[in-house]
This record gives C-alpha cells, sequence and structure tokens, in this order.
C-alpha cells in the first residue's frame, strides 16, 4: 500500500511570528500543498486551496496572479526547504561519491516522510522547467566536484543531470505510491553511481550503508 499523506503547516508555523500579510500567504502555500497532493497540479482548483485555507477567493489574489504563479512558488519553496535541510546534512561530506549517495537517500527521505512536499515535488517536476533546472543545478556541482574528484569518469553535461535527476524522481514517486519501500533511495543510488562510471561493488556499498552512518574508508 502507498503511504498515507500527511498534513503540514510547515510553512505557516515558519511565519507565525510575522505579519499577517506573509501568514496569509504561507497558509496559501500550505493549502495548495495538501490539495495538490490530493488532486494533481491540474485538477486542483483555487477555490478548493482557499477552501482548505478557510480564505475567500478575493484573498487568494491579493497573494498570487493565479494558480499557475502559486504552483511555481509552492513547488520551488518545497524544493529550497528541502535543499536547506540536505545542505546542512552533507556539510561535513566532501567526497563526491558519499553526496550523491546521500542526498539521493536523503531526498527521497524528506519527501516520503512529508508526503504533501513528495506529491508536489514529483508533479510539478515534470510541469515546470524553472524546478528542473534548479535541481538540475544542484545536481550538477556534485556531478563536477566528482569529476574533478577523479571518481566520476563519464563527462557531466545536460543530458546527464536530467537521467540522474529523473531517477531520483521516478524512485520518490514509487516510494510514495508504494511500489517501493524503503529502500527505493538506495536502490537509486545505486544505479546512479554506476551510471557514473563507480565500481559496482563499490557503488553497492555506499548506496546500501546506514543513512547517517559514513564509510570506515576512502571511497576512491
Amino acid at each position: 500500500m502507498g503511504l498515507t499523506v500527511l498534513q503540514s503547516a510547515l510553512f505557516a508555523d515558519k511565519t507565525k511570528h510575522l505579519g499577517k500579510s506573509a501568514r496569509s500567504r504561507a497558509r496559501l502555500i500550505d493549502a495548495a500543498l495538501a490539495v495538490f497532493a490530493r488532486e494533481g497540479l491540474e485538477a486542483a482548483s483555487v477555490s478548493e486551496i482557499t477552501r482548505e485555507a478557510d480564505m475567500a477567493n478575493g484573498t487568494f489574489y491579493l497573494h498570487f496572479k493565479d494558480k499557475g504563479e502559486l504552483t511555481l512558488v509552492v513547488a520551488l519553496s518545497v524544493a529550497a526547504e528541502i535543499a536547506r535541510e540536505m545542505d546542512d546534512a552533507m556539510a561535513d561530506i566532501d567526497d563526491a561519491i558519499e553526496r550523491v549517495s546521500f542526498g539521493t537517500r536523503q531526498f527521497i527521505h524528506i519527501a516520503s516522510e512529508r508526503l504533501n512536499w513528495g506529491w508536489a515535488f514529483c508533479r510539478a517536476f515534470w510541469v515546470l522547467p524553472e524546478l528542473r533546472m534548479g535541481a538540475g543545478q544542484y545536481l550538477r556541482r556534485d556531478l563536477e566536484r566528482g569529476v574533478a574528484q577523479g571518481v566520476f569518469s563519464i563527462p557531466v553535461d545536460d543530458f546527464l543531470v536530467e537521467m540522474v535527476g529523473s531517477l531520483v524522481n521516478v524512485a520518490l514517486f514509487a516510494r510514495m505510491n508504494g511500489t517501493a519501500g524503503p529502500e527505493a533511495g538506495s536502490k537509486a543510488a545505486e544505479m546512479q553511481l554506476r551510471l557514473l562510471g563507480v565500481d559496482p561493488e563499490l557503488a553497492k556499498r555506499v548506496a546500501w550503508q546506514p543513512l547517517g552512518g559514513a564509510l570506515s574508508g576512502p571511497t576512491s
């Protein structure tokens, strides 16, 4: 069975000490996350989002031009928050092999623990070029780090970034809809590392180590 969609008021919680306008905008973002998770991006309506937020439709248009603008803000807000958490978790990891593996597994873990985020990201990834571009830039840094460290043997270009990023999104979707279990992140990470030219035994060892653990020796 798939995981249960969890409600979250994260963005509203972050603005509870700010002014009314900031709090209202954050409530709309949280409401949109919940509606997008249930209905998908296309089926969601402004009326349903404002009803979820317990606001009038007119309030929506004080903050967003239309649903398209809100969709982009929601997706980028989620991506930025996940990226912040991942940066914090990977601050002391320099090895590119470990960074790619840990980043993939940590992303899937965060998004599948907060399913409103995960569903919003998954559905927006394929329809919002801005989101794919931002995610690609984040991933590209670690791929280029690996080439510079001599641990990735394949040249980094836009096509490679798309392929590696798509593996993450496909694994996240499988994890959320129940066709894959907690192993989805490790499977995706192992495939990514092998695609990047990492020795298969090393790729498997790094991808399947405990998420909070560190390798006992050098990866190169």
